[in-house]
């Protein structure tokens, strides 16, 4: 069973990278995501301790809709706390379209709902979808974000400060980020005064693992052409978490490679714990290399020569690697 599991997880990697961005990033959207969600910043608190009592737990349901005068890629995102889903907060359709500019990239439109409950669990209603006309939504161009993608991960977000929100009662501007991932679901909302730019909010959403108990890292790749050290360019920056987590890409010469971080989920003695990182050629079931360091460096690097990976913690207050 574990090596028909493992063939398909390879299949499924595989199958992935060969869509076009718009079509994998639809394919790695979609699904049902459970988050842990805090405050970490408010303007009544200011900073607030890690992690807050007050956590919520929120669930976000994506799924393709056929709408064709939006497009052949329209994703509709509804998003509630997990024991009240006849009550979205968050209701959007998701147009995706190729990134200009970017090689490799995604151009998000977002459009919300002139009437949001008449439209609720739209993802399981196609008749009700099929009768959506222009007037039954709005446009929310300003809070377009783009995602860009490194191996089989998609990051980025809004940019500026068009995204206006006025739900607080105070006029303000949103800054949301976000990644999504095989195994990673990650997003971040602040809403700035629009006045004087002051941060009023911030809010943070990790999927599949608390964040306060598996650090999220960031693991930079550089590859050489020409096998040498002396060679090496930066390849792809991936995030992954250490507890399993994992992250496919793939190098110039065509091979696709498979990175895996393990940390506090490892079963080392407590006395001895470490940061163990794995790297495999897709198809193979042994590792081609690891490597390993003390759980509180923060940090774990390989070097192969043609190849080299090293993965620092992002501390969550300021999203920079440990250095």
């Amino acid at each position: 069973m574990s090596a028909l599991l493992a063939m398909w997880l390879t299949a499924a990697g595989a199958a992935l990278g060969e869509l076009t961005d718009v079509a994998a990033l639809e394919q790695a959207w979609s699904g049902v995501r459970d988050s842990s969600e805090q405050v970490v910043v408010s303007a009544e608190g200011g900073a607030v301790s890690w992690p807050q009592l007050g956590e919520r737990r929120v669930r976000t349901v994506v799924a393709p809709v056929q709408i064709p005068w939006l497009g052949s890629h329209v994703l509709y995102l509804e998003e509630f706390l997990e024991d009240d889903s006849e009550h979205p907060r968050r209701q959007l359709l998701l147009q995706l379209s190729d990134a200009a500019g970017l090689e490799h990239g995604v151009h998000v439109h977002l459009f919300t709902f002139a009437s949001p409950p008449r439209w609720v669990h739209l993802n399981f209603r196609p008749a009700l979808a099929a009768s959506l006309v222009w007037r039954d939504i709005l446009s929310s161009a300003g809070c377009d974000f783009t995602l860009q993608r490194f191996g089989d991960q998609f990051r980025g977000g809004t940019q500026g400060d068009q995204c206006r929100d006025d739900s607080s009662g105070t006029p303000e501007y949103l800054d949301y980020q976000l990644l999504i991932g095989a195994d990673l679901y990650w997003y971040r909302r602040r809403a700035f005064r629009e006045s004087d730019a002051q941060l009023q909010q911030e809010i943070i959403g990790f999927d599949r693992f608390e964040p306060n108990q598996a650090r999220l890292y960031t693991c930079r790749i550089a590859w050489s052409a020409s096998g040498a050290p002396q060679g090496l360019k930066p390849l792809v920056n991936l995030d992954l978490y250490e507890a399993g987590g994992r992250a496919r890409f793939s190098t110039p010469d065509g091979h696709a490679y498979q990175i895996i971080l393990h940390g506090r989920d490892w079963p080392f003695a407590p006395d001895r714990d470490a940061l163990l990182l794995l790297l495999r050629e897709e198809g193979r079931e042994a590792a081609l290399a690891t490597a390993w360091s003390q759980m509180d460096s923060q940090q774990v690097s390989l070097a192969l020569g043609w190849l080299e990976v090293r993965c620092g913690a992002i501390a969550p207050d300021s999203d920079e690697l440990a250095q």
